[in-house]
């Protein structure tokens, strides 16, 4: 009988806290508006030493990373990275034979791996652009890639749509394309709890809807996908979903159409 107690009590305590997390989370993301989530997210990045350290940014590519790459961009030669950080991405794909022009939002982040890049004579420049958006190439690439986990930082879905279409223009039908996000690991229901105490809030407070699987960490502002959100933006942005995964770290590729 103790036995069942002590098992159905854990059962009980785990529901607790996400409950309790849920309304946490609820409660922040009622409170705080786009900028002040930006603002949170931009303190983290400075902050956050290791994206402007050399050995993190010579250390490659992530084992998913790199067989995306080979399954999915071995016809490619030229690639548009968005999301560039310090440079890790760049230097790999250097390493592995392509040419890539590159982005980032963060200054500090431009900053070094512009200097960085420099050091180790690759030839690539950074260029600063605005937050959730990608700024005009004149070039037409051969594949595009969105870095490590910088789609799920992106709030709104229709914010994210527009990035993807930005991103499309820049590349021909057939063309693949990489994202990497955090997957929805939890039940539905957790994360509709999450966002139906949000939206009571901004309610309130006459703002626009948080969306089922916006989430607040310390650190950021973060998006859950499930893989129907990963394959609808990527529709309405003009790709086809080709490749989905949960292992390791969530990736999907797409293919312009």
């Amino acid at each position: 009988m103790m036995i069942k107690i002590h098992k159905q009590s854990y059962r009980y305590f785990y529901q607790l806290i996400d409950l309790l997390t849920a309304c946490f989370v609820g409660f922040w993301l009622g409170v705080l508006d786009r900028n002040s989530m930006y603002q949170i997210d931009q303190q983290f990045y400075d902050s956050e030493a290791i994206y402007r350290d050399e050995e993190y940014n010579q250390s490659g590519f992530w084992e998913w990373e790199f067989k995306a790459i080979q399954t999915h961009f071995k016809t490619c030669k030229t690639i548009l990275l968005a999301g560039a950080g310090g440079g890790r991405e760049i230097l790999a794909l250097h390493a592995l034979g392509y040419e890539v022009d590159a982005f980032e939002c963060n200054p500090n982040f431009v900053k070094f791996a512009n200097e960085f890049l420099q050091e180790k004579q690759i030839n690539c420049t950074v260029q600063i652009a605005v937050r959730d958006t990608c700024p005009v190439y004149e070039e037409i690439y051969d594949g595009l890639i969105v870095g490590w986990g910088a789609y799920t930082l992106i709030q709104g879905r229709q914010t994210r749509i527009d990035f993807l279409k930005q991103m499309r223009d820049r590349v021909k039908s057939g063309s693949p394309i990489l994202l990497s996000f955090l997957y929805a690991y939890k039940p539905a229901k957790y994360y509709k709890m999450i966002s139906t105490i949000a939206n009571l809030i901004r309610a309130i407070r006459w703002q626009s809807k948080t969306e089922i699987g916006d989430f607040i960490l310390p650190e950021n502002f973060v998006h859950y996908f499930s893989k129907e959100q990963i394959s609808s933006e990527l529709k309405e942005a003009g790709f086809r979903l080709e490749f989905y995964s949960e292992l390791n770290y969530g990736h999907a590729v797409g293919i312009a159409e």
